[in-house]
């Protein structure tokens, strides 16, 4: 072989060499390109997904799923059938960590016995956002949802303007142990003691059947009762059905939660004085959004308060409160 030759061989073996490298880099650069381009994958675990029976939930589904496809990312929505579930919640939650997603935005059911599985998931390093109701402590990264213990004051200082001080009053409250019902029971006591006759606290579980047997009762065991605040929608509902039906509307004043069309139509006819009216979207938009931040090394607001509004009969239909009481989603 002559020397002219051989110089020609190793030109050629340099060449392909050089073109496998050059495809080799270009092929690495496409599949991290091809990579970084794959959404963010979030679970949304949330109290229930009974969304048929709770309206509250159903617009919390719609801010998620807003936020999902403007922020481009991928969102699994999991949850009981009832927010009294608590264990079935833990479980869906055990299960979601075995996927490893990139975030978790959770509506806890319980604020004590979520800790142990929101510990598993900050020691896996996924970030937490907690929607609606919390967990105790500082497993969350961030915080979501209305200022309870605010929402609860208002709630009392509604009732305040209606009915004579040292009237009887009863709270109806929903699942035992939840953060945001545990919030907003502290903030109508405290804004009501030593201004009334509060009784104890009776939990229907969020059903509004059971709120209804247990308003149906006290209407007709207990004439002294003037006033009656519902913590929750269905609660609300229940009460208001009881209201409606006895022969005490004109006696005693009931204040509610939320604004389900239902809820809505006794506020029109004022069997429900006055509604706490709170931001269901804003807080399934924002768990997101906020989630999303975190994923990509953001800061975020420890707590984010999404609002709420007192509504009555009188400013139900001004402009301002239109978008609140009636989201796009309906």
């Amino acid at each position: 072989m002559t020397r002219e030759s051989r110089l020609i061989i190793i030109l050629v073996v340099l060449s392909i060499v050089a073109v496998m490298a050059v495809v080799f880099v270009y092929r690495g650069k496409n599949t991290i390109e091809a990579g970084s381009e794959s959404k963010p994958r979030i679970a949304v675990i949330l109290k229930t997904v009974d969304y048929k029976n709770l309206a509250f939930w159903q617009t919390v589904k719609d801010g998620i799923e807003s936020a999902a496809k403007d922020f481009n990312v991928e969102i699994s929505i999991q949850g009981p059938m009832s927010e009294t579930q608590v264990d079935e919640q833990i479980t869906i939650i055990k299960n979601a960590l075995k996927t490893k997603p990139d975030a978790f935005v959770i509506a806890a059911a319980d604020f004590d016995r979520l800790i142990p599985v929101a510990k598993e998931i900050k020691a896996a390093n996924i970030p937490l956002v907690t929607i609606d109701s919390f967990i105790n402590g500082d497993m969350a990264d961030t915080k979501i949802g209305t200022d309870n213990y605010d929402a609860g004051q208002k709630a009392g200082a509604a009732l305040m303007e209606i009915i004579p001080s040292g009237s009887k009053v009863v709270i109806m409250s929903y699942v035992q142990g939840t953060s945001s019902a545990i919030d907003r029971e502290s903030g109508v006591r405290d804004f009501l003691n030593g201004r009334v006759d509060l009784e104890e606290t009776i939990f229907s579980g969020g059903e509004i059947d059971v709120a209804y047997k247990q308003a149906s009762y006290i209407l007709d065991s207990d004439p002294e009762v003037r006033g009656i605040i519902a913590l929750n929608d269905p609660t609300t509902i229940g009460a208001a059905r009881a209201l409606s039906e006895s022969n005490r509307k004109q006696d005693v004043v009931l204040i509610g939660f939320d604004n389900s069309l239902t809820v809505l139509g006794f506020v029109e006819a004022e069997v429900v004085k006055d509604t706490i009216v709170q931001k269901p979207f804003n807080m399934g938009y924002l768990g997101i959004k906020t989630a999303l931040d975190l994923i990509q090394g953001k800061k975020a607001d420890p707590f984010i308060d999404t609002g709420s509004k007192v509504i009555n009969r009188q400013n139900m239909l001004l402009p301002e409160n239109q978008k609140l009481l009636f989201p796009v989603s309906r």
